[in-house]
């Protein structure tokens, strides 16, 4: 049983409790002492009911080696929800809800733990603590992890056991409850910005805006630019309006709402169009009336409350349509219809737009709830609304009385919500609670720390203290993302630069960081090898290996070597030394050349070695040597100039130095 102010109903007389739905089928009073006792149970069908209850300890905030706090533990309507339960004789019991875990999450766990994690406790406590885990993001995937200490070995594996029989029973349950939302990280949680974020809006797939303490910016998902707009300082409130093109900014310290298109938000010198009577801004809320065709802008001041109609055009963008007085501060403002429902003083008032019609005060026969505020309220048909307060929320008629006897309560204390047909987001201290209010079930819950929403449909937040993550909620059913979530990491190591123009920024990694990341890539083998690119416009001609030499290929041309005077050589050249000139053997006639290629290709290159003066017919004269020597070169030129017949090999002379190497055949 949940609530602030309430958990249910109780019998004055008898002291019988029960649920508020549970109240037409109570047994008549008095009630006999045995059904008064708390029966444990729950319903095999749907998992509601309680089946486990006692008391626990969680670490201290500050860690394991302080110690332990002491918490009431409830395993109620699949879920494990921890009480704060100090020592009575310390402090007495607030009652809050310090942690709820959710057993339909699919990465649910309850598992014994090991010394290696929980290094600080003490070795005696090590047999009586366990673990639970559930997911907080899905990209990138993050974890909630809570040490649970019972008072005994036996009580731990007590807990451990009913945890695991009822996972066991939602996994046989048919249909099995999914959760409604996924949580993204939405942008790069190294942006300077974040930390001090205010309120988002998204403009479109390619933009966010954020509101800052600083300033509005623009970012460009894709590009990375982040764009200064205009002067506003302490950006609380953001609201779009994509019929007439316009963004609302509720803005400074003294709040007030100035306009600004979306087609210049990027422009150095858009200034936006202040409306002047919204000084003192305490709040605002854009829609569309007449049958969703005129776009609307309801601003509140004080105990006022101004309308105005948006549009483009050559003259002002806003046109003041009606002014409401109001009983008190406003503390909401919702468009329903054609009528707003401005909550005041923990009461609801709708006010006609299109006409001079009376108010009507909404929920007038509810039980009083004591001091609280009027959160908002929900359009659920043509005849039903939820008015959301701060201790719960009540279903009423267009009449403004009660329809439903069943009620929404929350867990714990609200810090925001945010609505988007059918579920209703409700953002506390330590976790998010989903509710579909159609049916009015507590239908999902994700534990973050910190967290608080950005936009009135409670699909951007923020959570986290030491690591601010900007977080996008996405609709498991819904087709595809409201804009385009880039790929992140947690340590992209992206900086801010400053343009030359003061309003524009580039969140991007340095050089020295890209080089540097470059250079940790690459040590790793797998990822090097990925670096390289495979071959292109590749074709195998012929294997050279390493004995093959420098053999002719087909469809190639030998390139052209340049003589010892600078120019191109296009005959026989000179040796450099006798021995380089091919030489005949005595026992041949001179009609053919044998080449000695292993034995040139072995002598050093050195004009005064043993075989230039010397031959195997004997000791010749020098000039006599040259004279040799240049009748062979002629004879092997016009060998070459002669046509080879196609049926007889052609043989070629043994090439200079300064020759191509060259084969032939028929």
């Amino acid at each position: 049983m949940l609530g602030l102010s309430r958990q249910g109903v109780a019998c004055e007389a008898c002291g019988y409790f029960c649920h508020s739905s549970c109240a037409p089928m109570a047994p008549p009073c008095p009630v006999p002492p045995e059904l008064l006792r708390t029966v444990l149970g729950v319903n095999a069908e749907t998992g509601i009911g309680t089946a486990y209850e006692g008391f626990l300890s969680v670490p201290r905030p500050s860690g394991v080696r302080r110690g332990w706090q002491r918490v009431f533990a409830v395993l109620s309507d699949l879920r494990l929800l921890l009480y704060d339960a100090p020592d009575p004789k310390l402090s007495p019991a607030s009652g809050a809800l310090i942690q709820t875990l959710d057993l339909r999450d699919p990465q649910f766990s309850a598992t014994p733990v090991l010394a290696s994690d929980v290094i600080h406790a003490q070795v005696r406590d090590l047999p009586c603590i366990f673990r639970v885990m559930a997911s907080q993001l899905t990209v990138p995937p993050t974890q909630c992890s809570v040490l649970l200490l019972a008072d005994s070995e036996g009580e731990r594996a007590r807990w451990l056991q009913v945890l695991g029989e009822l996972r066991r029973l939602l996994m046989d349950m048919r249909p099995r409850p999914l959760p409604v939302y996924t949580l993204k990280e939405a942008y790069d949680n190294g942006l300077p910005m974040l930390p001090h974020t205010l309120c988002a809006a998204v403009i479109d797939q390619e933009r966010l805006a954020l509101g800052t303490e600083e300033g509005l910016y623009v970012i460009h998902l894709h590009t990375n630019d982040i764009f200064q707009v205009g002067e506003c300082k302490r950006v609380q409130r953001l609201a779009v309006s994509r019929p007439p093109g316009l963004l609302a900014v509720l803005c400074g310290r003294g709040p007030s709402v100035r306009l600004f298109a979306l087609d210049e938000l990027e422009s150095g010198e858009a200034a936006g169009a202040k409306i002047a009577e919204s000084r003192g801004c305490q709040g605002l809320a854009s829609g569309r009336v007449l049958q969703a065709s005129t776009p609307v802008l309801c601003v509140a001041v004080k105990r006022q409350v101004l309308c105005y109609q948006l549009g483009p055009g050559p003259g002002p963008w806003h046109r003041r349509i009606r002014e409401l007085q109001v009983p008190g501060p406003v503390q909401s403002l919702a468009l329903v219809g054609d009528r707003l429902c401005v909550g005041a003083a923990g009461a609801f008032t709708l006010y006609p737009l299109l006409n001079e019609a009376a108010p009507l005060v909404l929920g007038a026969g509810l039980p009083p709830e004591g001091p609280c505020e009027a959160l908002g309220a929900v359009e659920l048909s043509l005849s039903e609304l939820l008015l959301l307060l701060s201790t719960a929320g009540v279903y009423v008629d267009r009449t403004g009385k009660r329809s439903r006897s069943q009620e929404l309560l929350w867990p714990a204390a609200p810090t925001g919500w945010g609505y988007a047909v059918p579920y209703l987001t409700v953002f506390s201290e330590n976790a998010i609670d989903v509710f579909d209010v159609r049916r009015a079930e507590w239908v999902q819950s994700v534990p973050l720390k910190k967290v608080r929403p950005l936009n009135p449909e409670g699909s951007l937040c923020l959570y986290g203290s030491e690591k601010v993550r900007l977080t996008y909620l996405r609709n498991r059913l819904a087709e595809k993302d409201e804009f385009d979530i880039p790929d992140l990491t947690d340590n992209s190591r992206r900086q801010l630069f400053r343009s030359k123009s003061k309003r524009r920024f580039f969140f991007r990694v340095s050089e020295e960081q890209r080089q540097q990341q470059r250079r940790e890539l690459l040590k790793d083998p797998v990822t090097r090898s990925k670096f390289i690119s495979p071959p292109t416009n590749f074709s195998h001609l012929a294997h050279v290996g390493p004995g093959d030499g420098r053999p002719e290929l087909r469809g190639t041309v030998a390139p052209k070597e340049k003589g010892r005077g600078g120019g191109r050589s296009h005959g026989p050249t000179r040796p450099h030394s006798f021995s380089e000139a091919p030489r005949r053997p005595a026992s041949t006639g001179g009609e053919v050349f044998v080449p000695e290629t292993d034995s040139v290709r072995r002598k050093p290159r050195t004009s005064l070695s043993s075989e230039s003066v010397s031959c195997s017919q004997g000791p010749l004269s020098p000039a006599v040597s040259l004279s040799q020597v240049s009748s062979r070169q002629e004879a092997g030129a016009q060998a070459r100039k002669a046509p080879a017949s196609p049926c007889s090999p052609r043989l070629t002379p043994q090439p200079g130095r300064g020759e191509p190497l060259s084969t032939g055949g028929c």
